[in-house]
């Protein structure tokens, strides 16, 4: 018995690794992690931290790393595999935040703000607990694509249980309410190619379980194929809207 457990953990263990290959998270992960800094020695909060592949890779710059998340599956995942000296978790509801104030240099964020039923309860936590002048990271749901229809947001609301879409103006006001200045705000996903990518992985996330295998071989093609596509298309900065909103501010001294 003891055997079997281990390899369906294996298995398991395996699967959530082949999720990484989700082209949507591409650039958007990478530069989030790049805006973040982390350095060793500080102390940074990973709020909506999932299964803690990010809270880990962040760990091993020396920081120490709390990942806190609600979700009951993906955090036993977490501590058993991703927690080490540097790296924990805790199961907590990031809008009832029970952290010390001040007790953080840097916080992060990926894709999680926008399911929040109090999205500014958040913020204003996130700035309780960060330190004067703490950095704050974090991506959102935007869906601000011109050719992006209002059934497509709808069906997107449905699908991944979003409360809210964010542009540029909606998340400096709230972040202003929360008390924080915002250094930096980009688009991505934007292009024509994008939105077509995104529009296959979303009938992909809608097949059954049973054909995960399909799902996966299905969401590789499309990493490859915006890699491949990559080099040849324009940078995102100056982006009028995307699929996604990358944000980064301080909390005011």
């Amino acid at each position: 018995m003891p055997a079997t457990k281990n390899t369906l953990s294996r298995h398991k263990l395996f699967f959530r690794e082949l999720c990484r290959f989700n082209f949507r998270r591409r650039q958007e992960c990478r530069t989030i992690l790049r805006w973040l800094d982390a350095r060793p020695g500080e102390a940074i909060l990973d709020v909506g931290c999932g299964d803690g592949t990010y809270t880990s890779q962040v760990s091993r710059t020396g920081a120490r790393v709390l990942g806190i998340d609600i979700h009951p599956r993906w955090l036993p995942f977490a501590q058993r595999y991703r927690s080490s000296e540097l790296c924990s978790f805790s199961l907590m509801n990031a809008e009832e935040m029970d952290l010390p104030d001040q007790s953080f240099d840097k916080a992060m964020s990926l894709c999680v703000v926008e399911h929040f039923n109090r999205d500014e309860t958040v913020l204003r936590h996130i700035a309780r607990v960060l330190r004067p002048g703490g950095r704050l990271v974090f991506s959102a749901d935007s869906l601000s694509n011109p050719g992006i229809t209002a059934e497509e947001r709808s069906r997107h609301r449905r699908r991944y249980a979003v409360t809210t879409f964010y542009t540029e103006a909606v998340i400096a006001d709230k972040l202003d309410r929360a008390g924080f200045a915002v250094e930096k705000m980009q688009y991505i996903l934007h292009r024509p190619l994008d939105l077509a990518l995104a529009r296959t992985s979303w009938k992909l996330d809608d097949l059954p379980g049973w054909l995960g295998f399909v799902r996966f071989l299905g969401y590789f093609g499309l990493w490859v194929a915006q890699g491949i596509a990559a080099p040849f298309s324009r940078a995102d900065g100056g982006a009028a809207g995307g699929l996604t909103l990358l944000v980064r501010a301080r909390k005011s001294e």
